[in-house]
């Protein structure tokens, strides 16, 4: 978060570029998650996740996390609040929900994410959108729905819904207000002691949970790909795309940043075309189209500010 307004590493100084990269990092999280569901309890996926992050943050992180501490203490309610919704719910809500549901479940629920952090953005700070905003919300979400559901209204219309589903509702909740509430810490904190702050804290909750599973017998089968999948999900998704994720959101606000989410099932498409051998059909490309055009409209000037006004 700090030196939000100036340019930061190149081309990396773009809000834009930082949030695309963003869920370029994210793209595997819950296919993962779905895909171990039988092999990694989702305590023992959240708690390995955030633990390995821990050890790879801290060697960069800890001086200024340090440094800065006297605004830690200053923030420390709204701090534990971003740690409990982002560090420990979120993902540790989207782990569970898929031992329930499927990974198409899980995508279009979290699909909403955009339109949760609106509503919360409007009720916290009185932020509003305009017409182009709402038109490219829309458009984005439906070109999410034609990639999920194949291009054909029946896979949608035969989805059932279950427990698993509220779970996924409950992340989509607690992702919005872990975005929402992130605007208000101050901008001069610096992003990799602050994320450094927000992983201790969150784990700390997590670590009990983690405990209940072993306790109760629970366990994790120890395979190469298990391992691999744990460390990709440390370094790229919780280190570096939450890194992008708080420098993007600190540059434009939370109403801007959560319209990237809708690239998700792009990049994850992606993923699955490249490292799967999966076909590209006509619907991935239709509901890129949509996607793109939505994520534009959204995000343009003429849709919002550039930069957010300070929080109350």
């Amino acid at each position: 978060m700090r030196d939000t307004t100036k340019p930061w590493w190149g081309p990396l100084g773009s809000p834009y570029v930082l949030l695309v990269l963003t869920y370029v990092c994210w793209a595997g999280n819950t296919v993962f998650a779905r895909g171990v569901a039988g092999e990694v309890p989702p305590m023992h996926l959240s708690f390995w996740r955030w633990t390995v992050a821990l050890l790879v943050l801290v060697p960069f992180g800890w001086r200024a996390m340090w440094a800065q501490r006297a605004i830690y203490r200053e923030y420390v309610w709204r701090l534990l609040f971003i740690s409990i919704t982002g560090i420990t719910a979120f993902n540790s809500l989207i782990y569970h929900a898929v031992q329930f549901t499927t990974a198409i479940h899980a995508s279009l629920l979290t699909a909403t994410i955009p339109a949760a952090g609106v509503v919360l953005s409007y009720l916290v700070y009185r932020d509003t959108i305009n017409m182009r905003t709402a038109l490219g919300m829309v458009a984005a979400f439906v070109g999410v729905v034609v990639i999920i559901g194949h291009g054909d209204v029946g896979v949608l219309l035969g989805l059932a819904f279950n427990k698993g589903d509220l779970l996924a509702l409950g992340a989509v909740i607690a992702w919005a207000a872990y975005s929402v509430a992130l605007k208000g810490m101050p901008k001069t904190l610096d992003s990799i002691g602050f994320l450094l702050a927000t992983m201790i804290i969150g784990l700390l909750f997590i670590a009990p949970l983690y405990l209940r599973e072993v306790f109760a017998g629970q366990t994790m089968v120890v395979s190469l790909g298990n391992v691999v999948g744990i460390v990709y999900l440390s370094v790229f998704a919780s280190v570096l795309g939450f890194v992008f994720f708080t420098k993007g959101l600190a540059m434009v606000g939370p109403n801007v940043a959560n319209q990237f989410n809708y690239l998700s099932p792009v990049f994850s498409g992606a993923l699955a075309i490249l490292l799967l051998g999966e076909q590209l059909e006509w619907f991935h490309v239709a509901g890129l189209v949509l996607i793109l055009f939505g994520v534009w409209c959204a995000t343009s000037r003429r849709a919002a500010k550039a930069a957010p006004p300070e929080a109350a």
